[in-house]
């Protein structure tokens, strides 16, 4: 067994949990993964439902409500080491990622065993900074003008103790979106939370991202050349889906001078930035991410998108 697949659950998302599990299902390469399931709640009977529709090795772990994001990951930690399994993928309850994709990062974690590279992921559709590789990738050249201009129409606003304001330079106040430049001025922000990009502010540009993807939905779920994108140069990591060596990820869980908050995105992104490691992203390897919780009503636009995306 290669590769663990820690799943955080929310039971306020079951409805993506299908969709979810059917798409790894068609996994080739079903005996070198194991999906383990982490939930706070008391909902295990659904998932046990769901699962005996799919054929994969999986398990289910409970865990207190209680600061229960880390707890999740500790678990998860705990189980791989215990079986020697020697790569965690952490997964949010909000990504549908490819077979295929998952079958070639599978195939490609010993590129982990590089002390340059600290992760590596699927290009997630409105994933910072998988965005811009998607939009590059997948979309056609009008469509990438389109959002581009939208990218350019976000007024940053302040949040969370960071000034973002001072990225308008880049948005309202430019003539082109220049994502090198705009990269730039997020790698010298002066506060820990860097995971900011138009796609997570613009309401607009993820709308019509997301309904870019359904309308596109046969060319998305087909098939591509897939490689390793291995020069990113973006400065921050949002780390809603990634692979990473367990013991690397547990080195990052145990180091408490990294963290700022009882999540482990600053904690990844600082210890990234102290070993000058990157991050790798599958090239055309496609995963999608709805929305951000930045966006008021994001489950019931989560919902509509199941609906359009899975079943129309």
């Amino acid at each position: 067994m290669k590769l663990l697949i820690n799943y955080l659950t929310d039971d306020r998302r079951h409805y993506t949990f299908p969709h979810f599990i059917n798409l790894l299902n068609i996994s080739n390469k079903k005996y070198d993964w194991v999906l383990l399931i982490l939930t706070n709640s008391n909902d295990n009977n659904f998932y046990e439902d769901e699962l005996k529709k799919v054929n994969f090795n999986h398990s289910i772990i409970r865990v207190s409500n209680e600061n229960n994001y880390l707890e999740k990951i500790k678990i998860a930690i705990s189980v791989a080491s215990q079986h020697n399994i020697p790569y965690i993928m952490k997964c949010d309850n909000d990504i549908f990622l490819k077979s295929q994709t998952l079958d070639y990062m599978i195939d490609n974690l010993e590129l982990l065993n590089n002390s340059k590279h600290l992760t590596l992921g699927p290009v997630l559709t409105s994933g910072i900074p998988g965005i811009e590789y998607f939009c590059e990738e997948f979309l056609d050249s009008d469509a990438q003008k389109e959002i581009n201009s939208l990218f350019l129409n976000t007024n940053f606003y302040n949040r969370d103790g960071a000034v973002y304001t001072d990225l308008n330079k880049h948005t309202i106040y430019a003539k082109e979106w220049n994502k090198t430049e705009y990269f730039e001025s997020i790698k010298s922000l002066i506060h820990h939370y860097k995971g900011v990009h138009p796609i997570r502010v613009n309401e607009s540009s993820i709308m019509f991202l997301n309904d870019y993807i359904i309308k596109h939905k046969e060319r998305f779920m087909k098939e591509y050349e897939l490689n390793v994108i291995t020069n990113d140069n973006s400065p921050y990591l949002c780390n809603s889906i990634f692979c990473i060596k367990t013991d690397v990820y547990k080195t990052i869980f145990q180091d408490n001078t990294l963290y700022v908050d009882p999540f482990d995105e600053v904690p990844l992104n600082k210890y990234a930035w102290k070993n000058d490691m990157n991050h790798l992203f599958v090239k055309n390897g496609f995963a999608i991410h709805m929305y951000y919780n930045w966006l008021a009503n994001h489950l019931e636009y989560e919902r509509d998108f199941c609906n359009k995306f899975f079943t129309e």
